[in-house]
């Protein structure tokens, strides 16, 4: 039995969760849970646009989402880095259906 593969598709679906769950409870405050930016976080950029999606790799959301941009604060301190792939993942799927 191969364990290996197992592990690593169910390692990936936490961490899809997990940055479900981060998004929703550090984000969609000014971002909105579905993508759209909410009135605190007027200006933001709305996730859920064609042309954020394509612009914005996993990798460029990370580092904004470290860093931060504006009226956000960085994350740096308050998420692992693999928490910050997770929720940048997570912005990914919130773009149109192909």
């Amino acid at each position: 039995m191969r364990i290996a593969p197992i592990a690593s598709i169910l390692a990936l679906a936490l961490a899809a969760a997990d940055g479900k769950i981060l998004y929703e409870t550090k984000c969609a405050q000014c971002h909105g849970k579905d993508g759209t930016a909410k009135p605190p976080g007027k200006g933001s950029q709305n996730f859920n646009d064609p042309g954020f999606q394509s612009a914005w790799t996993e990798e460029s959301i990370a580092t904004i989402t470290a860093e931060g941009k504006g009226k956000m604060p960085g994350y740096r301190s308050r998420l692992s880095p693999e928490q910050l792939r997770a929720v940048s993942a997570h912005v990914k799927t919130l773009g149109p259906s192909k």
